[in-house]
């Protein structure tokens, strides 16, 4: 506006024509990185706006994820098995959401790690020689709670060869038991009728109702 209102005052006493005004102020907006304008017709105004890639409005934020709807709890054919490295294995149920499944699991009594993990200790065990018994009870316990980390037991399937993936879950206890949960994605398709729980060598049937809610 500043220099919209020189242009005129020099206009106003004589120091420059329309053309030459026209002409510097193109200038300014070719400066400004703006298109230069076009001759007005005689008798015309013309309104310039600055700035108006600026005043664009940021992009609109992406839609938030549906929400995880819970749709039921499915209990398992013989739920409570040995394991051949001792202890037992509980499959609790089963856990439909919309877009995931949970299984909850318990470990009551623990397995033993001396057989769970037998071929590894033994790999470890020229690497003790030499230690006394309480270092060597340290190291091989370290190991043995690495490996239970590491170690991933529980795997999920279904009747129309849906592809699991597991996204995490928890796990904590005491004592001679462990609970916990394994989720997964995606959710159980309608057209499935049974899920099948595997933990190492064993199959858990989970028979799922006919009619469910996937709305």
């Amino acid at each position: 506006m500043t220099f919209n209102a020189a242009l005129e005052a020099l206009k106003g006493v004589g120091a420059i024509s329309d053309e030459e005004m026209a002409e510097w102020m193109n200038r300014m907006l070719v400066a400004l990185g703006e298109q230069p304008l076009e001759p007005s017709r005689p008798g015309t105004a013309r309104l310039i706006s600055f700035g108006g890639r600026r005043s664009q409005r940021p992009p609109r934020p992406p839609d938030p994820p549906p929400v995880s709807r819970f749709l039921g709890l499915v209990p398992v054919e013989e739920p409570d098995r040995p394991l051949a490295y001792g202890g037992r294995i509980q499959i609790l149920g089963v856990e439909l959401y919309s877009d995931k499944v949970s299984v909850n699991w318990r470990l009551a009594p623990l397995p033993d790690p001396e057989a769970l993990f037998a071929d590894e200790l033994a790999d470890q065990a020229p690497d003790l020689d030499g230690l006394s018994d309480d270092f060597k009870t340290i190291l091989r316990d370290k190991l043995t709670q690495r490996l239970q980390m590491q170690r991933r037991s529980l795997s999920l399937s279904d009747d129309v060869g849906t592809e699991f993936r597991s996204t995490g879950g928890g796990s904590g206890g005491g004592g001679s038991e462990r609970r916990g949960n394994s989720d997964f994605v995606p959710g159980v398709p309608a057209e499935a009728k049974r899920l099948v729980v595997r933990w190492d060598q064993l199959d858990f049937d989970v028979p799922l109702p006919p009619h469910r809610d996937r709305s």
